[in-house]
Protein backbone atom coordinates (compact mmCIF):
# COMPACT_ATOMS: atom_id res chain seq x y z
CA UNK A 1 0.00 0.00 0.00
CA UNK A 2 3.31 2.43 0.85
CA UNK A 3 4.24 1.35 -2.52
CA UNK A 4 1.20 2.24 -3.94
CA UNK A 5 0.60 5.82 -2.59
CA UNK A 6 4.23 6.88 -3.68
CA UNK A 7 3.82 5.41 -7.26
CA UNK A 8 0.46 7.29 -7.27
CA UNK A 9 1.52 10.57 -6.02
CA UNK A 10 4.22 10.29 -8.69
CA UNK A 11 2.19 9.77 -11.57
CA UNK A 12 -0.68 12.09 -10.33
CA UNK A 13 2.85 14.59 -10.00
CA UNK A 14 4.01 14.04 -13.63
CA UNK A 15 0.41 14.54 -15.09
CA UNK A 16 -0.31 17.58 -14.13
CA UNK A 17 3.02 19.25 -13.89
CA UNK A 18 4.04 18.09 -17.96
CA UNK A 19 0.47 19.00 -19.37
CA UNK A 20 1.25 22.36 -17.44
CA UNK A 21 4.45 22.80 -18.52
CA UNK A 22 3.31 21.88 -22.47
CA UNK A 23 0.83 23.94 -22.17
CA UNK A 24 3.35 26.87 -21.65
CA UNK A 25 5.19 25.94 -23.98
CA UNK A 26 3.17 25.13 -26.93
CA UNK A 27 4.81 27.03 -29.72
CA UNK A 28 2.43 26.28 -32.08
CA UNK A 29 -0.70 26.91 -30.49
CA UNK A 30 -2.23 23.30 -30.71
CA UNK A 31 -2.90 22.20 -27.58
CA UNK A 32 -6.97 22.75 -26.31
CA UNK A 33 -7.98 25.82 -24.60
CA UNK A 34 -9.61 23.88 -21.90
CA UNK A 35 -6.58 22.70 -20.53
CA UNK A 36 -6.36 26.02 -18.73
CA UNK A 37 -8.78 24.37 -16.36
CA UNK A 38 -5.18 22.74 -14.90
CA UNK A 39 -3.90 26.66 -13.96
CA UNK A 40 -7.50 27.54 -12.50
CA UNK A 41 -6.83 25.29 -9.55
CA UNK A 42 -3.46 26.69 -8.48
CA UNK A 43 -4.51 28.62 -4.90
CA UNK A 44 -3.36 32.01 -5.54
CA UNK A 45 -5.38 32.16 -9.49
CA UNK A 46 -8.34 30.87 -7.46
CA UNK A 47 -8.31 33.42 -4.84
CA UNK A 48 -8.11 36.38 -7.55
CA UNK A 49 -10.57 35.24 -9.73
CA UNK A 50 -13.08 34.75 -6.79
CA UNK A 51 -13.61 30.56 -6.83
CA UNK A 52 -14.79 30.17 -4.12
CA UNK A 53 -15.86 26.70 -4.84
CA UNK A 54 -12.56 25.93 -5.96
CA UNK A 55 -10.73 27.25 -2.85
CA UNK A 56 -12.76 25.59 -0.87
CA UNK A 57 -12.18 21.85 -3.05
CA UNK A 58 -8.46 22.40 -2.22
CA UNK A 59 -9.26 23.31 1.55
CA UNK A 60 -11.02 20.15 2.43
CA UNK A 61 -8.50 18.53 0.11
CA UNK A 62 -5.84 19.58 2.50
CA UNK A 63 -7.80 19.09 5.66
CA UNK A 64 -8.56 15.47 4.86
CA UNK A 65 -5.63 14.42 3.47
CA UNK A 66 -2.44 16.99 4.26
CA UNK A 67 -0.76 19.48 1.73
CA UNK A 68 -0.51 16.97 -1.40
CA UNK A 69 -1.24 19.70 -3.25
CA UNK A 70 2.27 20.81 -2.63
CA UNK A 71 3.46 17.68 -4.40
CA UNK A 72 0.82 16.97 -7.23
CA UNK A 73 -1.03 20.10 -8.60
CA UNK A 74 1.49 23.15 -8.02
CA UNK A 75 4.40 22.98 -10.84
CA UNK A 76 6.51 24.69 -8.56
CA UNK A 77 6.66 22.29 -5.90
CA UNK A 78 7.03 19.49 -9.12
CA UNK A 79 9.71 21.43 -10.49
CA UNK A 80 11.34 21.29 -7.17
CA UNK A 81 10.76 17.77 -7.24
CA UNK A 82 12.43 17.40 -10.42
CA UNK A 83 15.97 19.32 -9.34
CA UNK A 84 15.23 16.90 -6.46
CA UNK A 85 15.18 13.61 -8.80
CA UNK A 86 18.92 15.24 -9.82
CA UNK A 87 20.33 15.53 -6.88
CA UNK A 88 19.77 11.94 -6.31
CA UNK A 89 21.35 10.77 -9.37
CA UNK A 90 24.44 13.17 -9.36
CA UNK A 91 24.90 11.83 -5.37
CA UNK A 92 24.19 7.80 -6.74
CA UNK A 93 26.68 8.47 -9.55
CA UNK A 94 29.64 10.86 -7.59
CA UNK A 95 29.41 10.73 -4.34
CA UNK A 96 28.11 6.87 -4.53
CA UNK A 97 25.22 7.35 -1.80
CA UNK A 98 21.95 5.54 -2.82
CA UNK A 99 19.70 7.53 -0.19
CA UNK A 100 19.45 11.02 0.88
CA UNK A 101 20.76 12.00 4.14
CA UNK A 102 18.99 14.84 5.60
CA UNK A 103 17.77 15.43 9.31
CA UNK A 104 15.47 16.99 11.07
CA UNK A 105 14.98 20.98 11.45
CA UNK A 106 13.35 23.20 13.29
CA UNK A 107 10.72 25.37 11.40
CA UNK A 108 11.52 28.66 10.69
CA UNK A 109 8.57 30.51 12.08
CA UNK A 110 9.20 33.71 12.09
CA UNK A 111 10.77 33.73 8.24
CA UNK A 112 7.41 31.70 7.40
CA UNK A 113 4.08 33.68 8.74
CA UNK A 114 6.28 36.81 8.44
CA UNK A 115 6.24 36.28 5.07
CA UNK A 116 2.57 35.17 4.93
CA UNK A 117 1.98 38.90 6.38
CA UNK A 118 3.76 40.85 3.89
CA UNK A 119 1.85 38.97 1.30
CA UNK A 120 -1.75 38.91 2.88
CA UNK A 121 -2.19 42.80 4.80
CA UNK A 122 -1.30 44.25 1.45
CA UNK A 123 -3.60 41.70 -0.63
CA UNK A 124 -6.51 42.76 1.50
CA UNK A 125 -5.99 46.37 0.39
CA UNK A 126 -5.65 45.47 -3.48
CA UNK A 127 -1.91 44.95 -3.68
CA UNK A 128 -0.85 42.10 -5.54
CA UNK A 129 2.73 43.09 -6.41
CA UNK A 130 4.16 41.25 -3.10
CA UNK A 131 2.28 37.82 -3.74
CA UNK A 132 3.02 38.85 -7.74
CA UNK A 133 6.94 38.03 -6.47
CA UNK A 134 6.17 34.81 -4.61
CA UNK A 135 3.40 33.36 -6.40
CA UNK A 136 4.18 29.80 -7.38
CA UNK A 137 2.44 29.61 -9.81
CA UNK A 138 3.24 32.76 -11.55
CA UNK A 139 7.00 32.32 -10.58
CA UNK A 140 6.46 28.13 -12.46
CA UNK A 141 5.57 30.58 -15.25
CA UNK A 142 8.08 33.06 -15.88
CA UNK A 143 10.68 30.33 -15.37
CA UNK A 144 8.66 28.45 -18.48
CA UNK A 145 8.32 31.20 -20.74
CA UNK A 146 11.46 33.45 -20.16
CA UNK A 147 13.65 29.97 -20.13
CA UNK A 148 12.16 27.02 -21.04
CA UNK A 149 9.89 28.43 -24.28
CA UNK A 150 13.25 29.38 -26.07
CA UNK A 151 14.90 26.03 -26.09
CA UNK A 152 11.32 24.73 -27.51
CA UNK A 153 11.26 27.34 -30.36
CA UNK A 154 14.95 26.08 -30.97
CA UNK A 155 14.20 22.65 -31.38
CA UNK A 156 10.99 23.71 -32.90
CA UNK A 157 12.54 25.38 -35.66
CA UNK A 158 15.49 23.22 -35.61
CA UNK A 159 13.28 20.04 -36.56
CA UNK A 160 11.13 22.01 -38.97
CA UNK A 161 14.08 23.12 -40.65
CA UNK A 162 15.36 19.15 -41.68
CA UNK A 163 11.52 17.97 -42.12
CA UNK A 164 11.18 21.31 -44.66
CA UNK A 165 14.11 20.55 -46.22
CA UNK A 166 13.61 16.91 -46.61
CA UNK A 167 10.22 17.80 -48.02
CA UNK A 168 7.96 17.06 -44.96
CA UNK A 169 6.39 20.39 -43.81
CA UNK A 170 4.19 18.69 -41.12
CA UNK A 171 6.39 21.05 -38.88
CA UNK A 172 7.06 24.94 -39.62
CA UNK A 173 9.16 27.69 -38.30
CA UNK A 174 7.91 29.53 -35.62
CA UNK A 175 9.13 33.02 -34.26
CA UNK A 176 11.00 33.89 -31.53
CA UNK A 177 9.04 34.92 -28.35
CA UNK A 178 10.71 38.40 -26.95
CA UNK A 179 10.08 38.60 -23.02
CA UNK A 180 12.36 41.11 -22.82
CA UNK A 181 15.00 41.01 -20.15
CA UNK A 182 13.25 42.00 -16.96
CA UNK A 183 11.36 38.46 -17.17
CA UNK A 184 14.36 36.68 -18.00
CA UNK A 185 16.31 37.81 -14.89
CA UNK A 186 13.56 37.16 -12.95
CA UNK A 187 13.44 33.31 -14.17
CA UNK A 188 16.86 32.98 -13.57
CA UNK A 189 17.10 34.65 -10.07
CA UNK A 190 13.53 32.16 -8.88
CA UNK A 191 15.36 29.01 -10.46
CA UNK A 192 19.05 29.48 -9.24
CA UNK A 193 17.06 30.19 -6.09
CA UNK A 194 15.36 26.87 -5.96
CA UNK A 195 18.44 24.53 -7.33
CA UNK A 196 20.50 26.24 -4.36
CA UNK A 197 17.63 25.50 -2.18
CA UNK A 198 16.82 22.01 -3.27
CA UNK A 199 20.54 20.96 -3.23
CA UNK A 200 21.29 22.27 0.19
CA UNK A 201 17.75 22.43 1.94
CA UNK A 202 15.53 20.32 -0.75
CA UNK A 203 11.70 21.82 0.04
CA UNK A 204 12.84 24.89 1.99
CA UNK A 205 10.94 27.30 -0.64
CA UNK A 206 8.44 25.86 0.12
CA UNK A 207 8.18 25.65 4.24
CA UNK A 208 9.69 28.87 4.56
CA UNK A 209 9.20 31.39 1.88
CA UNK A 210 6.25 30.06 0.14
CA UNK A 211 3.25 31.59 1.06
CA UNK A 212 0.84 29.25 -0.49
CA UNK A 213 2.41 26.54 1.46
CA UNK A 214 1.99 28.25 4.68
CA UNK A 215 -1.25 28.79 4.26
CA UNK A 216 -1.83 25.14 3.64
CA UNK A 217 0.63 24.01 6.53
CA UNK A 218 -1.79 25.84 8.95
CA UNK A 219 -4.47 24.08 7.47
CA UNK A 220 -2.55 20.51 7.68
CA UNK A 221 -1.88 20.56 10.86
CA UNK A 222 -5.40 19.54 11.27
CA UNK A 223 -6.01 16.95 8.60
CA UNK A 224 -7.19 13.74 8.93
CA UNK A 225 -5.01 11.44 7.29
CA UNK A 226 -1.07 12.31 8.19
CA UNK A 227 2.16 10.41 8.19
CA UNK A 228 2.67 9.37 11.88
CA UNK A 229 4.76 7.31 13.70
CA UNK A 230 4.08 4.22 15.65
CA UNK A 231 5.95 4.68 19.39
CA UNK A 232 5.69 1.08 20.15
CA UNK A 233 7.66 0.10 16.72
CA UNK A 234 9.99 2.95 16.23
CA UNK A 235 13.57 2.52 17.73
CA UNK A 236 14.77 6.34 16.55
CA UNK A 237 17.20 4.94 13.87
CA UNK A 238 16.85 7.77 11.93
CA UNK A 239 15.78 6.37 8.68
CA UNK A 240 12.78 7.86 7.68
CA UNK A 241 13.62 11.69 9.13
CA UNK A 242 17.00 11.17 6.04
CA UNK A 243 14.68 10.19 3.76
CA UNK A 244 12.43 13.57 4.13
CA UNK A 245 12.95 16.19 1.67
CA UNK A 246 10.70 18.53 4.21
CA UNK A 247 12.99 17.61 7.18
CA UNK A 248 9.94 17.47 9.02
CA UNK A 249 10.65 13.75 11.00
CA UNK A 250 11.84 13.91 14.03
CA UNK A 251 13.09 10.42 15.00
CA UNK A 252 14.30 11.00 18.64
CA UNK A 253 10.64 12.53 19.50
CA UNK A 254 8.98 10.43 17.49
CA UNK A 255 6.37 12.93 15.64
CA UNK A 256 5.92 14.47 12.66
CA UNK A 257 5.34 18.52 12.11
CA UNK A 258 2.23 17.79 9.56
CA UNK A 259 2.35 21.75 8.27
CA UNK A 260 5.58 21.03 6.95
CA UNK A 261 5.02 17.72 5.93
CA UNK A 262 4.07 17.67 1.92
CA UNK A 263 2.92 14.31 1.61
CA UNK A 264 5.23 13.04 -1.03
CA UNK A 265 5.26 8.90 0.84
CA UNK A 266 8.91 8.80 0.49
CA UNK A 267 9.31 8.24 4.21
CA UNK A 268 6.83 5.00 4.51
CA UNK A 269 8.43 2.69 2.42
CA UNK A 270 11.94 3.44 4.62
CA UNK A 271 11.01 2.51 8.09
CA UNK A 272 12.70 -1.15 9.08
CA UNK A 273 10.30 -1.48 11.36
CA UNK A 274 7.48 -0.57 9.64
CA UNK A 275 6.71 1.90 12.59
CA UNK A 276 5.40 4.90 10.02
CA UNK A 277 2.23 4.47 8.18
CA UNK A 278 -0.17 7.07 6.47
CA UNK A 279 -3.65 6.55 8.16
CA UNK A 280 -6.56 8.56 9.77
CA UNK A 281 -5.53 10.16 13.03
CA UNK A 282 -8.10 11.02 15.65
CA UNK A 283 -8.87 14.75 15.67
CA UNK A 284 -7.82 14.90 19.83
CA UNK A 285 -4.90 12.84 19.31
CA UNK A 286 -3.67 14.91 15.83
CA UNK A 287 -4.48 17.91 18.41
CA UNK A 288 -2.22 16.89 20.82
CA UNK A 289 0.50 15.83 18.93
CA UNK A 290 0.64 19.61 17.10
CA UNK A 291 0.64 20.78 20.37
CA UNK A 292 3.98 18.53 21.57
CA UNK A 293 5.09 19.55 18.42
CA UNK A 294 4.58 23.27 18.92
CA UNK A 295 5.85 23.07 22.26
CA UNK A 296 8.87 21.26 21.45
CA UNK A 297 9.51 24.43 18.59
CA UNK A 298 9.04 26.74 21.65
CA UNK A 299 11.65 24.84 23.89
CA UNK A 300 14.29 25.38 20.59
CA UNK A 301 13.66 28.51 19.88
CA UNK A 302 13.79 29.95 23.21
CA UNK A 303 15.86 28.31 26.03
CA UNK A 304 14.04 27.49 29.36
CA UNK A 305 15.69 26.79 32.62
CA UNK A 306 15.54 23.23 34.11
CA UNK A 307 13.34 24.16 36.52
CA UNK A 308 10.77 25.14 33.94
CA UNK A 309 11.49 22.29 32.38
CA UNK A 310 10.26 20.14 35.14
CA UNK A 311 7.03 22.17 35.70
CA UNK A 312 6.32 22.11 31.88
CA UNK A 313 6.56 18.43 32.51
CA UNK A 314 4.02 18.72 35.09
CA UNK A 315 0.17 18.13 33.47
CA UNK A 316 -1.50 20.44 35.71
CA UNK A 317 0.15 23.24 33.64
CA UNK A 318 -0.07 22.24 29.92
CA UNK A 319 -2.74 24.75 29.89
CA UNK A 320 -0.32 27.26 30.84
CA UNK A 321 2.34 25.93 28.17
CA UNK A 322 -0.19 26.28 25.86
CA UNK A 323 -1.14 30.21 26.15
CA UNK A 324 2.30 30.96 26.64
CA UNK A 325 2.84 29.33 23.00
CA UNK A 326 -0.32 31.51 21.98
CA UNK A 327 1.09 34.89 23.51
CA UNK A 328 4.48 34.01 21.69
CA UNK A 329 2.89 33.66 17.90
CA UNK A 330 1.10 36.45 18.63
CA UNK A 331 3.86 38.83 19.41
CA UNK A 332 5.32 37.27 16.11
CA UNK A 333 2.25 37.88 14.54
CA UNK A 334 1.74 41.73 15.77
CA UNK A 335 5.48 42.50 15.01
CA UNK A 336 5.54 41.01 11.34
CA UNK A 337 2.25 42.88 11.08
CA UNK A 338 3.62 46.25 12.58
CA UNK A 339 6.67 46.08 9.61
CA UNK A 340 3.74 45.57 6.99
CA UNK A 341 1.82 48.28 8.23
CA UNK A 342 4.96 50.96 8.24
CA UNK A 343 5.61 50.05 4.75
CA UNK A 344 2.07 50.32 3.23
CA UNK A 345 2.18 54.18 2.55
CA UNK A 346 5.08 53.58 0.21
CA UNK A 347 3.86 50.77 -1.40
CA UNK A 348 0.47 52.77 -1.58
CA UNK A 349 2.12 55.70 -3.13
CA UNK A 350 3.38 53.36 -5.84
CA UNK A 351 -0.14 52.03 -6.73
CA UNK A 352 -1.49 55.61 -6.91
CA UNK A 353 -2.71 57.12 -10.29
CA UNK A 354 -0.57 59.48 -12.53
CA UNK A 355 2.97 60.39 -11.12
CA UNK A 356 2.52 58.41 -8.07
CA UNK A 357 2.82 55.02 -10.38
CA UNK A 358 5.99 55.68 -11.86
CA UNK A 359 4.81 56.25 -15.21
CA UNK A 360 7.74 57.50 -17.98
CA UNK A 361 5.83 56.89 -21.34
CA UNK A 362 4.47 59.95 -22.78
CA UNK A 363 1.16 57.85 -23.35
CA UNK A 364 -0.60 55.54 -21.82
CA UNK A 365 0.07 52.12 -23.41
CA UNK A 366 -3.04 49.85 -23.56
CA UNK A 367 -3.51 47.01 -22.00
CA UNK A 368 -5.41 43.54 -22.92
CA UNK A 369 -9.02 43.60 -24.00
CA UNK A 370 -10.72 42.05 -20.93
CA UNK A 371 -8.41 43.47 -18.59
CA UNK A 372 -11.55 46.43 -17.43
CA UNK A 373 -9.16 48.67 -16.24
CA UNK A 374 -5.63 49.70 -14.97
CA UNK A 375 -6.70 49.55 -11.27
CA UNK A 376 -8.44 46.29 -12.11
CA UNK A 377 -5.72 44.41 -14.42
CA UNK A 378 -3.51 45.33 -11.28
CA UNK A 379 -5.20 43.69 -8.71
CA UNK A 380 -5.70 40.72 -10.31
CA UNK A 381 -2.55 40.14 -12.38
CA UNK A 382 0.45 37.83 -11.22
CA UNK A 383 2.05 38.00 -14.21
CA UNK A 384 2.46 34.40 -15.04
CA UNK A 385 2.95 35.51 -18.87
CA UNK A 386 0.54 32.99 -19.89
CA UNK A 387 -1.18 35.25 -22.01
CA UNK A 388 2.11 36.30 -23.61
CA UNK A 389 3.09 32.87 -24.45
CA UNK A 390 -0.33 32.38 -26.14
CA UNK A 391 -0.64 35.58 -28.18
CA UNK A 392 -0.60 34.48 -31.72
CA UNK A 393 0.84 37.83 -32.71
CA UNK A 394 3.09 38.24 -29.70
CA UNK A 395 1.49 41.73 -29.02
CA UNK A 396 1.24 40.83 -25.63
CA UNK A 397 4.43 42.18 -24.28
CA UNK A 398 5.93 42.04 -20.38
CA UNK A 399 6.42 45.59 -19.44
CA UNK A 400 9.57 47.20 -17.43
CA UNK A 401 9.23 50.51 -16.75
CA UNK A 402 5.81 51.33 -19.58
CA UNK A 403 3.47 50.72 -16.76
CA UNK A 404 5.33 52.33 -13.57
CA UNK A 405 6.76 50.28 -10.63
CA UNK A 406 3.49 48.50 -10.00
CA UNK A 407 2.85 47.12 -13.82
CA UNK A 408 6.28 45.86 -13.98
CA UNK A 409 6.36 42.17 -15.82
CA UNK A 410 2.48 42.27 -16.20
CA UNK A 411 1.58 42.37 -19.93
CA UNK A 412 0.59 45.28 -22.15
CA UNK A 413 0.41 45.74 -25.89
CA UNK A 414 3.14 46.48 -27.85
CA UNK A 415 2.91 47.80 -31.67
CA UNK A 416 5.24 46.49 -34.02
CA UNK A 417 5.37 45.54 -37.24
CA UNK A 418 2.81 42.56 -37.73
CA UNK A 419 2.37 42.78 -33.89
CA UNK A 420 -0.98 43.66 -33.44
CA UNK A 421 -4.22 43.08 -31.97
CA UNK A 422 -6.15 40.01 -33.70
CA UNK A 423 -9.85 41.74 -34.36
CA UNK A 424 -10.43 37.52 -35.01
CA UNK A 425 -8.81 36.62 -31.37
CA UNK A 426 -9.90 36.55 -27.82
CA UNK A 427 -6.78 33.93 -26.87
CA UNK A 428 -5.64 35.85 -23.51
CA UNK A 429 -9.10 36.30 -22.07
CA UNK A 430 -10.24 32.05 -22.65
CA UNK A 431 -6.65 31.07 -20.74
CA UNK A 432 -6.21 33.99 -18.34
CA UNK A 433 -6.36 32.10 -14.45
CA UNK A 434 -6.95 35.32 -12.82
CA UNK A 435 -9.86 36.95 -14.40
CA UNK A 436 -6.99 39.50 -14.67
CA UNK A 437 -8.43 39.72 -18.01
CA UNK A 438 -11.96 38.74 -18.31
CA UNK A 439 -13.40 36.02 -20.08
CA UNK A 440 -15.33 37.43 -23.31
CA UNK A 441 -16.99 35.85 -25.71
CA UNK A 442 -15.70 37.15 -30.03
CA UNK A 443 -18.37 39.18 -30.67
CA UNK A 444 -17.77 41.41 -26.95
CA UNK A 445 -14.15 41.53 -27.60
CA UNK A 446 -14.48 43.03 -31.06
CA UNK A 447 -16.88 46.05 -29.38
CA UNK A 448 -14.18 46.63 -26.21
CA UNK A 449 -11.84 49.42 -26.77
CA UNK A 450 -8.60 48.92 -25.42
CA UNK A 451 -7.37 52.65 -26.43
CA UNK A 452 -7.89 55.29 -29.44
CA UNK A 453 -6.02 55.87 -32.48
CA UNK A 454 -4.21 59.31 -32.69
CA UNK A 455 -3.06 60.78 -35.90
CA UNK A 456 0.03 63.07 -36.50
CA UNK A 457 -0.42 64.66 -39.94
CA UNK A 458 3.29 66.22 -39.73
CA UNK A 459 4.41 61.86 -39.82
CA UNK A 460 2.57 60.79 -42.27
CA UNK A 461 4.15 59.97 -46.14
CA UNK A 462 1.24 61.65 -47.51
CA UNK A 463 1.62 65.09 -46.41
CA UNK A 464 4.93 65.10 -45.65
CA UNK A 465 6.08 63.80 -48.99
CA UNK A 466 3.28 63.97 -51.08
CA UNK A 467 3.21 60.30 -51.69
CA UNK A 468 -0.46 57.90 -51.67
CA UNK A 469 -0.33 55.23 -48.60
CA UNK A 470 -3.41 53.83 -47.47
CA UNK A 471 -1.98 51.03 -45.21
CA UNK A 472 -3.30 52.12 -42.03
CA UNK A 473 -7.01 52.61 -43.57
CA UNK A 474 -6.88 48.76 -45.02
CA UNK A 475 -5.70 47.11 -42.04
CA UNK A 476 -8.29 49.00 -39.67
CA UNK A 477 -10.49 46.09 -38.84
CA UNK A 478 -13.93 48.64 -37.52
CA UNK A 479 -13.12 51.78 -40.45
CA UNK A 480 -12.41 53.79 -37.32
CA UNK A 481 -9.33 54.82 -39.84
CA UNK A 482 -10.30 56.19 -43.58
CA UNK A 483 -9.11 58.15 -45.80
CA UNK A 484 -10.60 61.31 -46.98
CA UNK A 485 -9.21 63.87 -49.99
CA UNK A 486 -6.37 65.69 -49.08
CA UNK A 487 -4.86 67.36 -52.37
CA UNK A 488 -3.86 66.39 -55.86
CA UNK A 489 -5.71 63.77 -55.52
CA UNK A 490 -4.30 62.39 -53.23
CA UNK A 491 -6.11 61.00 -49.69
CA UNK A 492 -4.64 61.02 -46.31
CA UNK A 493 -6.15 59.12 -43.11
CA UNK A 494 -8.50 60.35 -40.92
CA UNK A 495 -9.97 58.89 -37.40
CA UNK A 496 -12.83 58.09 -36.28
CA UNK A 497 -12.87 58.14 -32.03
CA UNK A 498 -15.95 56.33 -31.71
CA UNK A 499 -15.26 53.83 -33.73
CA UNK A 500 -11.80 53.08 -32.73
CA UNK A 501 -11.18 49.55 -30.69
CA UNK A 502 -7.37 50.30 -30.03
CA UNK A 503 -6.18 46.93 -31.65
CA UNK A 504 -2.98 48.77 -33.25
CA UNK A 505 -3.61 47.57 -36.71
CA UNK A 506 -2.74 50.95 -38.18
CA UNK A 507 0.08 51.71 -36.01
CA UNK A 508 1.83 48.69 -36.50
CA UNK A 509 1.71 49.05 -40.45
CA UNK A 510 2.31 52.50 -40.84
CA UNK A 511 5.90 52.65 -42.74
CA UNK A 512 7.27 55.67 -40.53
CA UNK A 513 10.11 55.08 -37.86
CA UNK A 514 8.25 57.03 -35.30
CA UNK A 515 4.47 56.41 -36.39
CA UNK A 516 1.82 59.04 -37.83
CA UNK A 517 -0.76 56.86 -36.15
CA UNK A 518 -0.55 55.37 -32.73
CA UNK A 519 -2.79 53.84 -30.07
CA UNK A 520 -2.88 55.69 -26.45
CA UNK A 521 -4.74 53.28 -23.74
CA UNK A 522 -7.65 53.95 -21.90
CA UNK A 523 -7.53 53.91 -18.14
CA UNK A 524 -11.02 52.60 -18.17
CA UNK A 525 -11.99 50.04 -21.01
CA UNK A 526 -15.17 50.98 -22.98
CA UNK A 527 -17.33 49.30 -25.35
CA UNK A 528 -17.01 51.00 -28.87
CA UNK A 529 -19.69 51.88 -31.26
CA UNK A 530 -19.87 48.63 -34.34
CA UNK A 531 -19.00 49.56 -37.34
CA UNK A 532 -21.31 49.99 -40.22
CA UNK A 533 -21.85 47.27 -42.61
CA UNK A 534 -20.79 49.41 -45.96
CA UNK A 535 -17.14 50.24 -46.56
CA UNK A 536 -16.60 53.98 -46.30
CA UNK A 537 -15.00 55.15 -48.86
CA UNK A 538 -11.09 55.36 -49.32
CA UNK A 539 -10.83 57.68 -52.53
CA UNK A 540 -7.84 55.78 -55.33
CA UNK A 541 -4.80 54.54 -54.01
CA UNK A 542 -2.18 53.18 -57.40
CA UNK A 543 0.36 53.14 -55.02
CA UNK A 544 1.77 52.58 -51.41
CA UNK A 545 4.59 54.91 -50.72
CA UNK A 546 6.66 52.72 -49.15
Amino acid sequence: MNRFLRYLRRTLAVVVGGAILLFFLDVTHTMPRWMSALLQIQVVPALLAGSAAILAVLFLVTLLFGRVYCSVVCPLGILQDVILRFKKWWLRIVRKRKRLRTRYARPLNVLRYGVLVLVGVPLLIGLTYPLLLLDPYSGFGRIAVGLFRPVAVWINNLLAGILNAAGNYSLYLVPELSVGGVIVAFAVILLVALIVLVWTRERLWCNAICPVGTLLGLISRFSLFRVTMDRSKCNSCGTCASNCKSRCIDSKSKTVDTSRCVTCFDCLERCPQGGITYAPTGWSRARKADLQQMKKTVEETVPVPQEQKEIVACSDLEAENELSLTGLARRRFLKGSLLTLAALPMSAALGKNGHGRGRIQQHRVPLPPGAVSFDHFMEKCTACQLCVSKCPTQVLQPAFLENGLTGMMRPYMRFKVESFCNFECNVCSEVCPNDAIIKQTLEEKKLTRVGVAHFRRGHCVVFRDHQDCGACAEHCPTQAVHMVPFQDGLTIPQVEPELCIGCGGCESICPVVSPAIYVEGLEVQEKATPPEDQKLDVGTIDDFGF
